[in-house]
């Protein structure tokens, strides 16, 4: 098996594709784990976007300004206030520090804001930093990363051959298909040892964890802990900011 993880070095979404495709094929696992509909939070894309751009689709040419207008109305429909209504424009104003009537030009299309203007919203919505400048391709790559060190962490915990790991991020707190795959990957290789002898599944993931740089170990310890509801106080991540504490 070669490295897959090397591919999301470079900017090439199909190099991506074909990393996760081939971790899928080892775990004997098809697309259908992957939670679509996280990929669209995250990005702003269509499900039927995100299908189309993994079965090759082209990517076509939008815009920045179309794709700005495009990503801000999506905010501002999936990212709501506690109680379900939508920020209105002056909440969305008051929290980026720019004015009303600014916020209803950019959801119209009828302005694009400037670097600073594009960086105070994506704090506000609490986005990554290029959500609304990344192309499709761009995006879907950046989405597929997390998803990629998941069926790694997947592959590791059932004992896969992987060797080679540079493990950089947690899985994710949301439920999904892989979530429930590494909980119960992770039952039977941290279970108690039947009889007198060791279980060869916990030796193997131990000797699997002991063999990644030190940096790596720690990285995937909290990973450990999370998935098995021992994560320390320190390590949860704070509350999102209401709208006036933005």
């Amino acid at each position: 098996m070669t490295d897959a993880l090397d591919a999301f070095h470079a900017d090439d979404l199909e190099r991506g594709i074909a990393s996760v495709d081939e971790l899928l094929h080892v775990l004997g696992l098809s697309r259908e784990v992957i939670d679509f509909d996280k990929i669209s939070y995250d990005t702003g894309l269509t499900v039927e976007r995100v299908r189309g751009l993994l079965a090759g689709e082209e990517a076509g040419t939008e815009d920045l300004s179309q794709t700005f207008q495009r990503r801000l109305v999506f905010l501002r429909e999936t990212r709501r206030k506690p109680n379900g209504k939508k920020y209105t424009l002056d909440e969305i104003g008051q929290g980026a520090g720019i004015s009303k009537g600014q916020v209803g030009f950019l959801l119209n299309g009828q302005r694009m804001p400037g670097l600073a203007g594009v960086s105070k919203l994506e704090r506000f919505f609490a986005v990554q930093p290029g959500f609304f400048t990344a192309t499709d391709r761009q995006a879907l790559r950046r989405a597929l990363q997390p998803i990629h060190e998941q069926l790694t962490h997947l592959a590791l915990l059932k004992g896969q051959g992987i060797t080679r790991l540079a493990m950089r991020s947690g899985a994710s707190g949301e439920d999904s298909k892989l979530d429930r795959e590494l909980r119960a990957a992770l039952t039977v290789a941290l279970a108690e040892p039947e009889g007198d002898g060791e279980d060869p599944e916990l030796r193997e993931l131990t000797e699997e964890i002991r063999a990644l740089p030190t940096k790596s170990r720690r990285r995937i310890f909290p990973v450990l802990r999370g998935l098995l509801g021992l994560a320390r106080p320190e390590e949860e991540k704070p509350a999102r900011p209401s709208a006036a504490e933005v």
